[in-house]
């Protein structure tokens, strides 16, 4: 029997457990949801971390820590110690705050005619732990010590993996196998994957959050952590340096809102993705979204998402914010966008109806990666922070002696902008923020790549133009442009061809049949989490409620009415 994985011959009472510990954070039946905050995280360990620590009288900025540090135990192959972070601050007052936690390229860095998809050569400073840094000196009511606690925990005595972190597990094997740091912390003495209801524990990484806890962030970037980085980089062709982590520093988020009807969107700009949620946002601001149909709002959602992806092209930097939400940008672009009458067909032909489903090697691509979650408290704290990898385990190394992956920054993952040393390379991350005469009305994010910003915008033109709850508005079905990136590293999207999604509840052959009879090419795609994947909370009527996206894993703690006058605080 392997020390870290329990291979359990009859899993049925772990998987028991999986299924009760998802149910009860979704259902609300745990007792500490009487607490005067709310979480909602991709994973229910992490939100009932989170809500211990407002049950001990934490804010939402110590919920969020703690909810951050444990998603980097229970969720490895999506974010953790060694990657980047943006995260949107909404204080008591209503002034926003943005924080830009990304990764930074060494300064030795030095650019090859062929780079790397993967390995020590792709890995720069990482950012998260001095974000969480700056979050608890800044807003944080309780010691950093014990925020820590959920997280060493669960890497002590282990926790039984979900089914998707194990699905992520054993479709990386491969190469996950090729380092020896990544193999010791999560494949077994016989170089296998976790399987659904295996107990995963990671020593190793308990005693790393172990010394974060004695010693706090900085040990990351000045300390023994810090040297123990700089020494495996030096042996293994990595470019961080001692130096570079004592340089790094938690930079201010670039803050950009903007109006879309009567609400306000506020959200950070590049090197995060807020820009393309604005620029989307203010070509549908153009039109009468709530007079259209569902098949004729996927047709204009599919052309604002491609224009406002194409802008990248010229405007990768986003060096001006004021011009990034100037509504002329979507005047320009008006006359591009084709919004023609949709027909039905009684009897479909076989082209109109087919399935174009993507490879299993592209759909370990296509359900992403990356982490998103929320807080609140009715203290009038309120976050929204998306914590990332890269792709699938990052760069697929780790530090053996400290037991977590390392983001992939340079090479291949992030590949359409320049990699200069000491520049933070733009992802399409983009944690919002929506208030309605200056009150807060939804706090949301996303995962999953360059969907991101298209599955934030799709949620909330459900929300503000269709008039759905946040819930509805994450289980109703999500259309994307169908871009490719050239061999020149520029990203092309024709306007005229999406991907829709078509799994149970989606789309339907006669949608699709609809579209392509109005001449648009459609690529049908059949998996579920192909879209992005939301979690948010909602403000209504004095109660905050969480909502997850039902194609993740992820739970909400239940609606929240706060004491009287409590819930004015945050809404303010």
């Amino acid at each position: 029997m392997d020390p870290l994985i329990s291979m359990n011959k009859n899993r049925l009472p772990t998987i028991l457990m999986i299924l009760s510990i998802c149910s009860l954070a979704q259902a609300g039946l745990s007792k500490a949801t009487s607490s005067s905050g709310m979480a909602s995280t991709a994973h229910p360990l992490a939100t009932h971390a989170a809500q211990s620590i407002y049950k001990i009288g934490g804010n939402s900025i110590d919920a969020a820590i703690a909810a951050s540090l444990t998603l980097s135990v229970v969720e490895p192959s999506m974010s953790g110690l060694g990657g980047r972070a943006q995260a949107i601050v909404r204080y008591p007052d209503g002034r926003f705050q943005g924080y830009n936690g990304m990764t930074e390229i060494p300064r030795g860095f030095v650019v090859q005619s062929k780079m790397a998809n993967s390995g020590y050569t792709t890995v720069a400073t990482p950012g998260l732990l001095a974000l969480l840094q700056v979050l608890h000196e800044n807003h944080g009511s309780l010691p950093f010590q014990r925020l820590v606690q959920p997280a060493i925990e669960h890497a002590q005595k282990g926790f039984a993996v979900l089914p998707g972190e194990a699905l992520r597990h054993q479709r990386s094997v491969k190469i996950l196998i090729r380092d020896p740091g990544i193999t010791q912390a999560y494949l077994s003495r016989r170089k296998t994957a976790v399987k659904a209801g295996d107990i995963l524990k990671q020593p190793t990484l308990a005693l790393t959050l172990t010394r974060l806890s004695d010693f706090g962030p900085d040990d990351f970037y000045q300390g023994q952590i810090a040297r123990e980085i700089s020494t495996d980089m030096a042996r293994n062709g990595g470019f961080i340096t001692l130096d570079d982590l004592r340089a790094y520093q938690v930079l201010p988020g670039r803050y950009i809102h903007f109006p879309y009807r009567n609400y306000e969107i506020h959200t950070l700009a590049a090197p995060a993705g807020g820009g393309l949620v604005a620029k989307a946002m203010m070509l549908l601001a153009q039109y009468d979204v709530s007079s259209l149909s569902d098949r004729s709002w996927a047709l204009l959602m599919a052309q604002a998402l491609a224009l406002s992806i194409e802008s990248m092209a010229d405007d990768y930097y986003e060096t001006d914010l004021d011009q990034l939400t100037d509504a002329s940008w979507a005047r320009q672009r008006l006359k591009r966008i084709r919004l023609p009458v949709l027909t039905d067909s009684v009897n479909a032909s076989p082209t109109e109806i087919s399935s174009n489903k993507p490879s299993a090697d592209s759909l370990a691509t296509e359900r992403g990666h990356t982490s998103h979650f929320v807080t609140a408290d009715c203290s009038g704290l309120a976050l929204s922070m998306t914590q990332t990898l890269g792709p699938l385990f990052g760069a697929k190394v780790a530090t053996a002696s400290l037991g977590f992956p390392y983001a992939a920054t340079m090479g291949g993952y992030l590949r359409t902008g320049r990699q200069d040393p000491g520049s933070r390379p733009r992802t399409a991350i983009a944690p919002v923020v929506v208030t309605l005469n200056q009150k807060i009305v939804l706090a949301l994010g996303a995962a999953g790549g360059i969907k991101i910003p298209s599955a934030i915008v799709q949620a909330l033109s459900r929300y503000i133009d269709q008039g759905k709850n946040i819930q509805d508005a994450l289980e109703l079905p999500r259309v994307h442009p169908a871009s490719t990136i050239d061999k020149n590293h520029k990203r092309q999207v024709p306007l005229e061809h999406f991907q829709a999604e078509t799994t149970i509840g989606g789309w339907t052959p006669a949608d699709v049949g609809s579209w392509r009879r109005a001449g648009f090419e459609v690529t049908e795609i059949n998996n579920e989490a192909s879209f992005a994947r939301i979690h948010a909370l909602e403000r209504k009527n004095n109660t905050l409620t969480g909502a997850a996206d039902p194609d993740w894993e992820g739970s909400a703690l239940p609606s929240l009415e706060c004491e009287p006058g409590a819930i004015s605080k945050i809404l303010e």
